[in-house]
């Protein structure tokens, strides 16, 4: 009897013993395998989700340059088109300007026209007759006298000398002084334009009024 009850006891404590080592000094619990995989599982849906975000925002830019560059052609395209159509509005208008108004009565005769052809005007000939001209005209360009500054006025409408005071009948003669008619006005200034203030009485003679237009055309080159 004492047999068995020592036997039992051995047993008991070598029991409480492997219990206590266990508890004591048993290795940790190891992880299972979807536990393991988890967190890299994730990591790999982060990644996925950051590319297909960088590739919506780059198609997104891309889109958005694109429009942007549409609407800057079309843009331009549109004033273009405004800038021809106001340029062909304003060609329309000065031909039909042209249709309705009558050309300037000059007053220059094809006699006159005739006589000036005929002649060959000498610049350093004019010069010396200029000097009949010099106490109201110079030929220096934007110096106005008695008289407006005679530079560039071959070519030029007449009164259109700016800051010079013109008389009425010179200004709204409707005069452009080209070769010819300011040879026939040269000849007699009160006749050619009733009413204008020019004092001079005029170059008579031919020859020096065609000399005259030469230096007048020479210094205004």
């Amino acid at each position: 009897m004492r047999s068995i009850q020592g036997s039992w006891k051995s047993s008991s404590l070598l029991a409480a013993s492997l219990l206590v080592l266990a508890a004591c000094g048993g290795s940790e619990p190891q992880q299972s395998a979807p536990e393991a995989a988890a967190p890299e599982a994730a990591e790999e849906s982060v990644e996925t989700a950051e590319a297909a975000s960088e590739e919506v925002a780059d198609e997104t830019a891309e889109a958005a340059e694109d429009a942007a560059d549409a609407v800057e052609e079309a843009a331009t395209e549109v004033e273009e088109a405004a800038n021809e159509a106001v340029e062909e509005a304003i060609e329309a208008a000065e031909d039909v300007a042209e249709a309705v108004t009558p050309a300037a009565d000059t007053g220059v005769s094809d006699e006159i026209v005739a006589q000036y052809a005929a002649l060959t005007g000498d610049a350093a000939q004019g010069r010396r007759v200029f000097t009949k001209c010099m106490s109201c005209h110079v030929v220096q360009e934007g110096q106005n006298r008695v008289g407006p500054s005679l530079y560039g006025i071959i070519g030029r409408d007449a009164g259109s000398v700016e800051g010079f005071r013109y008389s009425d009948a010179n200004a709204n003669s409707g005069i452009t002084w080209t070769e010819e008619t300011m040879f026939a006005y040269l000849e007699q200034p009160q006749r050619f334009i009733p009413g204008t203030i020019m004092a001079f009485p005029g170059l008579p003679n031919p020859q020096e009024r065609a000399d005259v237009i030469a230096y007048l055309k020479a210094e205004s080159s």
